[in-house]
């Protein structure tokens, strides 16, 4: 992975959050792979595959923004480019939220993708 891949990733998981919290679902495909599943089990619901689904689901969704930040890239032995980011979520009502995004990415002809998403809500922590 190149200083220019890292870039190209970081401006695709940025793109994410544009078109997620616009609606632009015509740049849809500018984010997600072909084969793109969103793994949904920790809340509960079922798995979101491909961009019809994502579309479908997000509909209607009462979250107004979301923010991710401290982005951590790295390469596995295999080949397999992964991603694992924070995010803080503004619904419409109640209180934000926050939680981590894993990532699994994929370089297609047309540039990075994200081909496999799991989000994890964040719950108070207390430490010694």
């Amino acid at each position: 992975m190149t200083p220019d891949d890292a870039m190209m990733i970081n401006k695709l998981l940025a793109d994410y959050r544009h078109v997620v919290d616009d609606h632009d679902w015509d740049r849809a495909h500018e984010v997600f792979a072909e084969d793109f599943v969103f793994e949904m089990g920790d809340s509960g619901r079922p798995d979101l595959h491909g961009i019809a689904d994502i579309v479908a689901t997000f509909k209607g969704r009462n979250m107004y923004a979301h923010v991710t930040t401290n982005v951590s890239i790295t390469e596995d032995d295999d080949g397999t480019v992964r991603a694992h980011s924070k995010f803080i979520g503004f619904p419409n009502e109640g209180p934000p939220v926050t939680g981590d995004y894993h990532d699994e990415l994929v370089k297609t002809p047309a540039g990075w993708r994200l081909r496999r998403r799991r989000g994890e809500l964040r719950q108070r922590k207390f430490f010694d």
